[in-house]
């Protein structure tokens, strides 16, 4: 394991930020810290920088016991939701900046910057300032200057965070492809359960202090450990006794199939492709959401004011629902 997290704690007066934490992050992985802010995830991001002291427990990267060490003797690399360039360097120099403070031979220096100028797709800006980015580029260019020294682990704080959501996608999208490339340990902190389940090989979904579960993308989707996995990792509803998916239901025009209930459709909503029906559903007390294509949807002809009949898909993941 690249990175062993033993019995971690850390407390801000009488709030509890992380509560014994254990968790190994493999070597290779790309791996989301997800959960909702305030949650602990940048908590432990920064204890395993070396960025904040844990109250207690014990932190080993690639074997070795960094709990004390400071983040310059721990070799990880960190790239912050703000980037974090100096604003006076140009690209290149910005690139080179750690590799000079180690007084690496400037032929060796000018080679890796090259190399990794032309990883980031920034080779034709090398000389610009960072004023003269955009944000998608600026990041980038933070990704460039991390990975420059070479980083055994390379820590991201909500690291697409402060940009809009078309570049957000771009970036996640190249992120995991030079993950592939690069393969450095990669550890990142998200609220954005689409980006965490896009990107990562593996999830650790972390919610006040304490960690809920780890697994794959689709472990976590199908088989969530709690209620607060399954509504956290994608929207959930209700229909009569269970709580499932909105788009794990099947939504029927006709009464008579077995085990529906009848409802009617109040909103119709579409967004996109989808089209989100909200149908009082007799004798139950909250609606229920029912997600549909927009080709389904008109197919079937509903529309607010409609008498619906539903069910549970065959094989729909569902939990019973709280009270």
């Amino acid at each position: 394991m690249s990175i062993e997290v033993r019995g971690v704690s850390k407390r801000y007066g009488d709030f509890v930020a992380l509560d014994d934490i254990n968790v190994s992050l493999p070597t290779g992985q790309l791996t989301a810290l997800l959960g909702p802010s305030g949650g602990g995830k940048s908590t432990l991001l920064r204890i395993i920088a070396g960025l904040e002291t844990a109250d207690g427990g014990s932190v080993q990267i690639e074997g070795t016991d960094a709990t004390k060490l400071p983040p310059q003797k721990r070799n990880v690399g960190f790239v912050f939701q703000h980037y974090a360039v100096f604003k006076h360097m140009t690209v290149a120099k910005n690139v080179a900046f750690g590799l000079e403070i180690r007084k690496r031979p400037k032929a060796e220096v000018r080679k890796k910057v090259d190399e990794l100028l032309e990883l980031v797709h920034l080779s034709q800006f090398a000389h610009r300032l960072p004023s003269q980015l955009s944000g998608g580029q600026r990041q980038r260019l933070a990704l460039a200057r991390a990975l420059a020294v070479e980083p055994t682990v390379l820590l991201l704080d909500e690291p697409f965070g402060a940009l809009d959501a078309k570049v957000r996608k771009e970036l996640r999208d190249w992120l995991r492809r030079l993950h592939d490339e690069v393969h450095v340990t990669t550890v990142f902190v998200t609220h954005d359960q689409e980006e965490a389940l896009e990107v990562a090989d593996e999830i650790v979904v972390i919610n006040e202090g304490r960690i809920e579960q780890v697994g794959t993308p689709d472990q976590l989707y199908d088989e969530p450990a709690n209620d607060f996995v399954m509504g956290f990792l994608g929207e959930v509803t209700r229909l009569g006794d269970l709580r499932l998916r909105p788009h794990d239901i099947d939504l029927l025009v006709e009464p008579g199939a077995p085990g529906v209930v009848a409802g009617t459709v109040v909103r119709s909503l579409r967004i996109g492709f989808e089209v989100r029906l909200t149908v009082e559903v007799a004798g139950q007390d909250e609606p229920s959401l029912v997600v549909l294509s927009r080709t389904h949807a008109r197919a079937l002809g509903v529309e607010e004011g409609s008498s619906v009949w539903l069910r549970p898909t065959a094989g729909a993941l569902s939990v019973p629902a709280l009270g």
